[in-house]
């Protein structure tokens, strides 16, 4: 028998439909359990969501069934779920209403429709094209995790050479996530150019190691340093965002410390994040007012040299 509850949040009354029903069966979480997650992360997920056009994961019938990635707004949002008609970057598509995120009571509207996890953009509806973070997608196929740790700490080396630094996340997957807080005056080609020039330097470093094919099937024992994640309207799963997979991971802010450690991706789940929060703080706490420049990196000789990469 399928049950609601009412929730009063912020003012506003929710109706929480089969919070009961479970979306990881095999681990025993429900709808109402990811909604008290939220709610309990919601300070540090908050940065990552409000202003930001957001994209989103649907499992309407748990993590099992079908899960469908859904890049614009759905229809029948009620007026206060925030939502902006904002040019695509394909010109030919012309304009699409995107989720807007605003604060923890839309958050929990969308779980609520069975939306698990949430993908923003790395721009704010205030500058809408220029960028405030820059993001280093590393994506590892068939290797060790520690080479993708090894992978990971040389970017953040590298932009270090520029002082630029560099934050660090688990993806929810096999992968980590490097984040560069920017003040927003670059735009996304400069972003694009700076995170090339970055991703250029690893494989010159370390050249059996990276690859620059998207196609998995070519990629065993490899690493794509995904840029394309700084294209306009790309987007990277949010810190603390739960990932759809087994055992519910979670991406998950590390302190690069954390790195040089034998830790696995695997060990930052829905059912230790509350507790490590609560023990270590978050990683990414000051990472809103680190804004910097990628000047030093686009007044280069090797960005002014390097031609665009495929």
């Amino acid at each position: 028998m399928t049950t609601s509850r009412v929730m009063d949040l912020d003012g506003r009354r929710l109706l929480i439909t089969n919070p009961d029903g479970l979306l990881w069966p095999d681990d025993g979480i429900s709808k109402g359990n990811l909604i008290e997650y939220y709610l309990a992360v919601a300070e540090h997920v908050m940065p990552f969501f409000t202003n930001r056009p957001i994209s989103l994961l649907r499992c309407p019938d748990g993590v099992l069934g079908d899960c469908v990635y859904q890049k614009t707004a759905p229809v029948g949002l009620p007026t206060w779920v925030a939502t902006r008609r904002i040019r695509t970057e394909q010109a030919a598509l012309g304009y699409a209403e995107y989720v807007v995120g605003t604060d923890r009571t839309a958050l929990v509207y969308l779980v609520n429709l069975g939306y698990v996890s949430h993908h923003p953009w790395s721009s704010s509806i205030e500058a809408i094209d220029r960028p405030d973070m820059l993001l280093f997608d590393l994506d590892p196929t068939e290797i060790a995790f520690r080479e993708v740790r090894n992978a990971a700490m040389l970017v953040r080396d590298l932009l270090m050479t520029y002082k630029i630094r560099s934050w660090v996340k688990t993806s929810g997957g096999s992968g980590l996530h490097v984040m560069v807080p920017l003040a927003p005056i670059h735009g996304f080609d400069q972003v694009l150019a700076a995170a090339e020039t970055i991703t250029r330097m690893a494989r010159q470093r370390e050249p059996s190691l990276f690859t620059l094919d998207m196609r998995r099937a070519r990629r065993r024992g490899k690493i794509l340093i995904d840029v394309h994640r700084n294209h306009r309207g790309a987007t990277l799963v949010s810190p603390y965002a739960v990932r759809e997979y087994p055992g519910a991971p979670v991406s998950t802010p590390l302190e690069w410390h954390e790195l040089e450690r034998g830790i696995y991706p695997e060990d930052f789940r829905f059912a230790n994040t509350r507790d490590r929060l609560a023990r270590l703080g978050d990683p990414l706490a000051r990472f809103g007012t680190a804004r910097q420049t990628l000047m030093p990196i686009l007044e280069s000789g090797r960005a002014r040299r390097a031609r665009p990469m495929a």
